[in-house]
């Protein structure tokens, strides 16, 4: 069926003007323009019971007709899934588990643009200097399925079953590198306490993670198991408000809405030759990354402007690219508009017609899958109201929470009811006087304009009355035990010191300061430091944990393996100011807050180990750019007991085998001090013992006491 789908692609395009001026080895993806929002298929396992996700090349063209600078055109042939810009929807309940297989069908080595024969596939063969925080390993693909709450894959856990063909994961383990022509294994347990919601599956190799998730992005909606799943609705309050008639079984109401970014600026030779003395930049960040990878065979190829007949090309000078000119492969993608240098698709899509009937309640489950910009999304008049339920994929306190606009940064996921009259409206981001979230931002960091990301057209309904101004009730949802509430005075007062982590690498994350301690950087650091396999920070399993952001106006911060609460924003706008979109005490996974206000302090307890186990994972700003350039700190979960610092299962890429000829010493180390070391520090071992007992009592009281819907300590199963 992919197969045939590709083909029929090809020929449409083939016979189009623009095709007979482009050659391309591999199937051509049209992005349509202005048609009805394309419905994602779910993917459907194969006859072994695994989902199978295929890195492959496809030649992305459009939206435009390239005879326009008023529409954006692009020719690019990006790495993409099953060789699709999405390719489906993966569902899964509560309790169950997914088994994921992910391929690299990329070639190792290939032919670059300039005729040399390069290596690009492998992890001992990069594609530029400086370390090991470099644009990158471009054909090497690792994997993450993000907002995952469970183990880390990273403990050496055998899967059940095993799979054939190649090494399984039972977890989210990011470290374990997929070379081509290799396949991984992942198996997913989810635990019958997730919060429902939405997810997504990405590249995440340190070096390529960007270049690849910028075609590369699969959404997967996490929903209740009727049958002992924890359902959020299942609250006296929510049953009450009849809260359930918006979550219909078979998602009759539901739209997902799957938002992909493409960021080419357009340079010419001079400017080409800034970035090549300066590395590359935010802005343009693929034409930038592809500047500082030369050759990439998979990259570029496009004809001039077409001739609009008035005897020369629709626009002289605008759009060119500087190498790229004529039917030719370049170093450069080709980017003809110089008007829409930064656009995003709505599952695949641009522009895309939303349709609805007027006086029905929508579900939307958006997906912000770019790379770096994040979308202030709101409607260019009155008609209709929003109420956000849950954001990446945690519920909110109260449901919904009404809000005319949504900022949603690169990463989150947002569901919202929806309601509108009978009309027609446009979604816009960062358009018009109520969308001035961060009006002074200059930085490709900022969110993204376009004046139209979809329209939306309601239907007239007979006997559909005007839309309230709340048409939803409100309801108090049932959290699981991870989601208690942390913001309590007397946690902060007796606990705060003693059992937020000292080492040096906890306590404060400043994306940007360069006056904190450490080695200088020009680049996103974590701390003043970029990426390193050491110096983990740890994380232990029962304890409460605290850290402070800095610099999150213009840096989102992610968190893997579970989510985190706001607990305090020092200097930020707590109130409908913000339009609802953040509030202290809401849960996420990826945290950005553009204009109101630099820090925010959050919370979170690792655990239960029946859930998360233990092991390895990062934290990182989620401008996958920054990330590659090194903005991401390794993590470790322990068991209440320290552990030595090795490096992840499958990290070759990232200093694999430095780590772990260090940790062979270390163990080496550990047998012969150990006995020693135990038989002085027994009795401290069990006075802290005691220490931490007494504490879990005090939590297990401070939970009893809480008040909230919602189990007050962690689940003893899965």
């Amino acid at each position: 069926m992919a197969a045939q789908r590709a083909m029929l692609l090809l020929i449409a395009v083939v016979v189009g003007t623009v095709a007979a001026q482009t050659q391309s080895p591999y199937p051509i993806l049209n992005i349509s323009k202005g048609q009805p929002l394309p419905v994602l298929p779910q993917i459907q396992p194969n006859a072994s019971g695994w989902l199978s996700l295929n890195m492959q090349p496809a030649t992305i063209m459009g939206p435009g007709d390239n005879t326009s600078a008023e529409d954006p055109y692009i020719v690019y042939t990006g790495r993409t899934y099953n060789q699709e810009l999405i390719a489906g929807v993966i569902r899964v309940m509560q309790g169950e588990t997914l088994r994921l297989e992910v391929c690299n069908n990329l070639s190792a080595s290939m032919q670059t643009t300039d005729g040399e024969k390069t290596t690009y596939g492998t992890h001992t063969q990069p594609m530029t200097t400086g370390g090991i925080s470099v644009f990158k390993d471009i054909n090497i693909l690792a994997n993450h399925l993000h907002g995952f709450y469970g183990n880390p894959g990273t403990d050496n856990v055998p899967c059940d079953p095993l799979p054939e063909g190649g090494p399984c994961y039972k977890g989210d383990n990011i470290f374990a590198d997929i070379e081509p022509g290799q396949c991984n294994y992942y198996q997913y347990d989810f635990p019958s306490v997730a919060s429902p919601g939405a997810l997504w599956l990405h590249p995440h190799h340190h070096g390529s993670s960007s270049v690849q998730t910028h075609t590369a992005t699969v959404p997967v909606l996490l929903e209740v198991n009727p049958n002992g799943g924890l359902d959020p609705l299942s609250s006296d309050s929510c049953v009450t408000a009849n809260m359930k008639q918006f979550f219909p079984a078979d998602h009759n109401n539901e739209i997902i809405l799957h938002i992909q970014s493409f960021m080419f600026a357009v340079y010419d030779d001079a400017s080409q030759n800034i970035q090549n003395a300066t590395g590359p930049i935010d802005d343009g960040y693929i034409t930038n990354v592809v500047g500082a990878l030369p050759g990439d065979a998979l990259c570029c190829a496009g004809p001039e402007p077409l001739d609009d007949g008035s005897g020369g090309t629709t626009w002289e000078g605008v759009g060119d690219t500087g190498p790229d000119a004529g039917d030719s492969f370049s170093a450069l993608p080709f980017y003809t508009s110089g008007v829409n240098a930064d656009f995003v698709t709505v599952n695949g899509a641009y522009q895309p017609v939303i349709n609805m009937d007027a006086g029905k309640v929508y579900r939307w489950v958006i997906i912000e899958a770019a790379i770096m910009k994040w979308v202030h999304l709101g409607f260019d008049k009155p008609g209709c109201v929003m109420g956000i339920v849950s954001r990446d994929a945690n519920y909110l306190n109260q449901i919904p929470r009404l809000a005319d606009n949504l900022v949603i940064a690169a990463a989150n996921r947002v569901e919202v009811l929806i309601q509108c009259d009978a009309g027609s409206y446009q979604l816009q981001s960062g358009i018009g006087k109520t969308f001035t979230q961060d009006p002074g931002c200059g930085s490709s960091h900022c969110d993204v304009y376009q004046q139209v990301v979809a329209t939306v057209e309601v239907a007239a309904v007979a006997g559909a009355a005007p839309v309230p101004a709340d048409p939803f009730g409100s309801c108090t949802p049932a959290l699981p035990a991870y989601l208690y509430d942390l913001r309590d005075p007397y946690l902060n007062a007796t606990q705060k010191n003693e059992i937020i982590p000292a080492t040096g690498n906890n306590g404060l994350m400043n994306f940007t300061n360069p006056q904190v301690p450490g080695p200088p950087s020009s680049a996103c650091a974590l701390n003043g430091m970029t990426y390193q396999d050491k110096n983990a920070m740890q994380e232990i399993i029962g304890e409460l944990h605290e850290l402070s952001l800095w610099n999150i106006n213009v840096h989102p911060y992610h968190h893997h393996t579970q989510p985190f609460q706001i607990v305090d924003l020092p200097d930020g706008v707590d109130s409908d100011l913000n339009n609802g979109s953040w509030r202290i005490g809401d849960w996420a996974d990826t945290l950005e807050l553009p204009n109101i206000g630099f820090q925010a302090i959050v919370r979170w307890i690792p655990g239960p180990i029946e859930i998360t186990g233990t092991g390895y994972a990062v934290l990182h700003c989620h401008i996958l750019p920054h990330e590659d350039e090194g903005c991401m700190m390794k993590t470790q979960i322990l068991e209440h007991a320290y552990m030595p610092d090795p490096t992840p299962t499958g990290a070759h890429s990232q200093g694999g085998k430095a780590g772990l000829a260090i940790m062979v010493l270390i163990l080496a180390t550990a047998l012969i001090g150990v006995p020693v070391v135990m038989y002085k520090k027994k009795k401290a071992r069990k006075a802290a013992e005691a220490e931490a007992a007494e504490q879990s009592l005090v939590r297990n009281e401070y939970g009893a006491s809480a008040g909230r819907t919602q189990s007050t300590a962690f689940p003893s199963a899965v």
